[in-house]
């Protein structure tokens, strides 16, 4: 081999191994996988159910999503609010004439940042027991206050429901919650602290996504089901049909949908507009990106 090829190979290894940024022209899409209540979101209100490019990396949950996009400068992604950390969070308006707003507490409680959304728990029939306290604390001062402090958005107490405490709970009573990975932070959060309060209770909170929570509520799996967008008509069928009860549905919290880039991202801003053309794969290139909003 001649010394001009091995030395053409030692200066491609050295690039490699420096860790120097390749062309950071080109938009890299990562997103959830589609079990997910953030993904099926995502689709429904900023896609209008449009499909997905075929080259979006999905991945299993917000936290690794983030962690992908803080090490890739090219990268966009999206997922709760609580997660955003080692990336920045950039401001989403409506429309090419809105102005784009900021995911605080604020706007997204008030209805002004575009892509704001309700948790929820679901329960088979109406919840009694531990399960009827816990979600009664869950929505009372106490339970949002846990919520916000862990990056999640309390909800208005007018948005709270009329979920009372029976104080029925027992000395050895136990707990399953399974759902949407969005959520596993609150929910991990709000079993610790409702724990301590009852001596005795056992909770134990799970992910997997959405979808395989509501799986597991209609299979009888579990007591509560964690999810990131509403239920579905024929989810809700099957509950009637198997249990003879219907699903009962409870709004935990609000979630801003956060759109996030690496850090070092010279990215002010995008629109919903924007968003969906990046991720059917219409926009590839953040100077086109750019361009659009000029």
């Amino acid at each position: 081999m001649s010394r001009t090829i091995l030395s053409f190979l030692f200066l491609c290894c050295v690039a490699a191994c420096s860790g120097e940024p390749r062309d950071m022209d080109g938009i890299v899409t990562y997103g959830r996988e589609n079990n997910s209540g953030t993904y099926m979101y995502f689709k429904e209100f900023v896609l209008g159910n449009a499909d997905f490019a075929a080259d979006v990396q999905t991945l299993p949950g917000t936290a690794a999503v983030i962690n992908a996009v803080s090490k890739d400068p090219g990268a966009i992604g999206y997922g709760g609010i609580g997660y955003v950390k080692g990336v920045r969070a950039i401001p989403v308006s409506k429309g090419p004439d809105s102005p784009a707003v900021n995911p605080t507490l604020e706007n997204v409680v008030n209805g002004t940042y575009p892509i704001s959304r309700n948790l929820y728990f679901y329960t088979v029939g109406e919840p009694e027991g531990l399960v009827r306290e816990f979600i009664a604390w869950v929505v009372s001062d106490d339970g949002q206050a846990v919520c916000e402090k862990v990056g999640y958005y309390p909800l208005a107490k007018a948005a709270r429901g009329t979920v009372t405490s029976t104080s029925t709970t027992g000395k050895s009573d136990n707990l399953t919650i399974k759902g949407s990975d969005t959520m596993v932070i609150a929910g991990q959060r709000w079993a610790e602290h409702f724990m301590e309060k009852h001596k005795g209770s056992a909770i134990q909170v799970t992910g997997g996504g959405s979808g395989t929570g509501i799986a597991a509520l209609i299979n009888g799996a579990t007591d509560i089901c964690q999810s990131s967008r509403p239920m579905k008509d024929k989810e809700r069928h099957q509950i009637k049909e198997k249990f003879g009860k219907e699903a009962k549905e409870f709004a935990v919290a609000m979630d801003g949908l956060a759109i996030f880039v690496h850090e070092s991202s010279t990215v002010k801003a995008v629109s919903i507009e924007d968003l969906k053309a990046i991720y059917t794969g219409q926009l590839g290139s953040w100077k086109a990106l750019a361009a659009r909003g000029k």
